[in-house]
């Protein structure tokens, strides 16, 4: 809580008219001097009372599709199972509400400055009700990731304007932006007529897939000490049905920038999608980024949460080694040494390997040369969406 100017000029014009009333002796002067010094005591009370009160709200009201969203495309049923209340893809628009909370009576005045993502928003009021206040924005041409309320300050007054409060809110993820995502089934491969690599599908059901937490039933067998005694808790095998693809989806840990960065999360959401649609699973992995969990396999929006926070995703939780899968892609914008190397290591486990490299053709020859190597399908594409 801090005076403004105003509390300064009253408390002289309160000092001015008490030092007229001594030297005038006129005894009303003295009740007025009174008066604005009784106006300040109250006006710091209802100010505290004011402060104490009020409660920033910020909630998701809808968001609408643009033009090319995937929210038109996606089967009604996966629609069904999506996030709460929808989901966003990157360029729709996104539908919020801001505004004011009381604790009892009426407020205000009060005025709420902060940021929506890289949207700054200011507003004010001069009264709270009982049932709150509220204030419609609309952000459009959202970009993948989180979408972060920060720097919220709520600023309080009382009636007269003597006394002002700042207030700092903690920062809120309120929405996450998922990646454009769209079918590449159809799309010829580059090279696909000069390498092609038989790649039996698992069918012995004896291939370790990940790890997952012990349930009542587990065979003790299963029980994966090492990871046990490093999770706290015991975590047991989990093994590849016989006859289910697994595709790793391997993304460059460094994109060169965040156009690259937005397509690499594109790609692999459509290769997640071609998977998961046909029965499959997906597990995405990054050298030093949190690999998905193997229970989430075959949930797209997973895997689509997993890409829209991509590549900030903390390093640790599981191994650090790529997941042992039947088949594998690399969407990288460079030929990161431990992308190809996990690539190289399906491959001689008989898997099928392939990669699509992005960004402008200077900087991606090296890239593909080296992805050549491998003897699988190699794309390059640039970072206009789509395809």
């Amino acid at each position: 809580m801090s005076p403004t100017p105003r509390l300064v000029g009253a408390l002289a014009l309160a000092a001015v008219i008490e030092y007229y009333g001594a030297s005038s002796e006129v005894p009303w002067l003295f009740l007025l001097a009174s008066w604005i010094a009784a106006l300040c005591a109250v006006s710091l009370i209802f100010a505290l009372w004011n402060r104490a009160g009020l409660r920033l709200h910020l909630s998701v009201r809808g968001a609408s599709a643009a033009p090319g969203s995937p929210a038109g495309d996606l089967p009604t049923h996966l629609m069904r199972n999506a996030p709460l209340p929808e989901p966003i893809f990157e360029g729709d628009a996104l539908s919020m509400e801001i505004g004011l909370d009381t604790t009892g009576a009426a407020r205000g005045p009060a005025r709420l400055v902060g940021f929506i993502g890289s949207q700054e928003i200011s507003a004010a009021t001069g009264l709270v009700p009982r049932s709150g206040w509220r204030q419609g924005v609309e952000l459009r041409g959202l970009r993948r990731g989180p979408v972060d309320a920060r720097a919220w300050v709520l600023e309080s007054s009382d009636f007269a304007g003597l006394f002002r409060s700042r207030r700092a809110n903690p920062d809120a993820e309120v929405a996450l932006v998922l990646p454009r995502v769209t079918s590449l089934a159809a799309r010829p491969q580059a090279r696909e007529l000069e390498a092609s690599v038989a790649a039996p599908r698992a069918g012995s059901g004896t291939e370790m897939f990940g790890v997952r937490e012990y349930r009542p039933g587990d065979s003790l067998r299963r029980i994966h000490w090492r990871s046990s005694a490093r999770h706290g808790e015991l975590v047991v095998r989990e093994y590849e049905p016989p006859g289910i693809q697994t595709l790793g989806i391997f993304c460059d840990p460094g994109p060169a920038n965040s156009e690259v960065a937005d397509q690499v999360a594109r790609l692999a959401a459509s290769e997640a999608w071609d998977c998961i649609r046909n029965g499959g699973r997906v597990m995405l992995w990054g050298p030093g980024l949190t690999a998905s969990e193997p229970g989430e396999a075959r949930s797209l929006w997973a895997a689509l949460e997993w890409l829209a926070r991509y590549p900030t995703r903390a390093a640790g939780g599981q191994d650090a080694d790529p997941p042992r899968v039947t088949e594998a892609v690399a969407v990288t914008g460079g030929a990161h040494p431990e992308v190809v190397e996990a690539l190289e290591m399906v491959r001689r486990r008989g898997g099928m390997v392939r990669a699509w490299v992005v960004g402008d053709a200077g900087r991606a020859q090296g890239a593909i040369e080296k992805f050549m190597d491998l003897d699988g399908p190699v794309e390059h594409v640039g970072t206009e969406w789509p395809l």
